[in-house]
């Protein structure tokens, strides 16, 4: 075990000097297999920061191709991260936190969550970047599926875990999908 602040700079500090293409592009045809094979309405994304795994194409093409209807991006505003439909080309303004987010857009709640790691371990649990926001939606609402995207390099036998963390159904990372709480097909 280890202290978490300090793992998660660690992380960050390699994460910020990796090259990721290559493990985008296996993730993102992990998903697109995924999303083709089980359908979700509503389907929660991130706007990547800090080096994380860019998603974003792979779920518009679903999205083009009817696979996906809604797509929706996290939104801070009053110390509130809700969900927001998002659509190609339309535009987006920083948020609380300064990352671009849909704020005119309608509210919705994704029945899937794609969720960005600093680090997970193998019961689920996601190392993010300390503010809780995940952690509160996760306990807050109920979502069918929660899935971790992350590098399979910051894939971890196990880390300490708070009252207040949530375990992922599972993740996805450049060598496929690992779940921790097996989704029912769609």
């Amino acid at each position: 075990m280890f202290e978490k602040s300090f793992f998660r700079k660690e992380c960050l500090r390699k994460r910020r000097d990796m090259d990721l293409r290559d493990e985008t592009e296996k993730i993102s045809v992990y998903l697109y297999s995924f999303f083709k094979q089980n359908r979700y309405d509503c389907v929660g994304l991130y706007y990547p920061i800090k080096n994380e795994i860019d998603i974003r194409s792979v779920l518009l093409e679903l999205q083009s191709e009817g696979a996906i209807k809604t797509l929706a991006l996290p939104r801070i505003l009053n110390n509130d991260m809700t969900f927001a439909s998002w659509r190609f080309g339309q535009s987006l303004s920083p948020d609380q936190y300064g990352i671009p987010a849909p704020l005119a857009s309608e509210v919705v709640c994704p029945q899937c969550l794609l969720i960005p790691c600093v680090a997970v371990d193998l019961d689920g649990y996601r190392l993010g970047y300390g503010g809780g926001w995940y952690d509160r939606m996760l306990s807050s609402q109920h979502f069918e599926l929660t899935i971790g995207v992350v590098p399979a390099s910051f894939i971890c036998k196990t880390f300490v875990h708070e009252t207040h963390d949530r375990a992922l159904s599972g993740w996805v990372c450049e060598n496929g999908f690992t779940w921790v709480v097996k989704p029912s097909c769609r």
